[in-house]
């Protein structure tokens, strides 16, 4: 079974807090975020899935991924976003944002509160992939699948 791309955008949509996202259409948000799904791929990179089969042109992995994967790879989507459109940006960082708490702060404070929600959605997504680390050692465990880790872990416990 496959999973679409568009269960990523789905996932990652309500996430976004930015205002361009809401005034760009359905096919210019799937241009955008296509960008930002090889990078989000490489750093989900202890996905038991394959995430490199995957077919661009049906936009969809060729495998079905957990809830948990979805999260874990949309939000990945989303810190590739807010990388290199808030945060690596070589010119004056871009005004977008149009919340008073933005807007009242000078670019270098906007510039310090992005890295500190990337900082934010970076742990929580950390968390969440360890989470997902321990759930597949666990399971190889009970299926008795011995891993480099499983081994090491049942070792240190003798």
């Amino acid at each position: 079974m496959a999973t679409p791309y568009d269960v990523i955008w789905a996932n990652l949509l309500p996430k976004f807090k930015s205002y361009e996202i809401p005034l760009m259409t359905a096919e210019e948000v799937k241009d955008c975020l296509h960008d930002y799904i090889i990078p989000a791929v490489s750093r989900f990179h202890i996905c038991r899935k394959d995430l490199s089969n995957r077919n661009d042109e049906l936009e969809q992995f060729d495998s079905d991924l957990s809830d948990m994967e979805i999260e874990i790879l949309s939000n990945y989507v989303l810190l590739e976003y807010l990388d290199s459109t808030y945060i690596r940006v070589p010119s004056v960082l871009k005004v977008s944002l149009s919340s008073k708490d933005f807007n009242a702060f000078s670019n270098a404070n906007q510039l310090e509160k992005m890295m500190e929600m990337h900082s934010t959605f970076l742990k929580e997504n950390e968390t969440l992939l360890s989470r997902y680390s321990w759930n597949q050692t666990r399971d190889d465990l009970k299926n008795g699948i011995k891993t480099s880790f499983t081994e090491h872990s049942y070792k240190s416990k003798i």
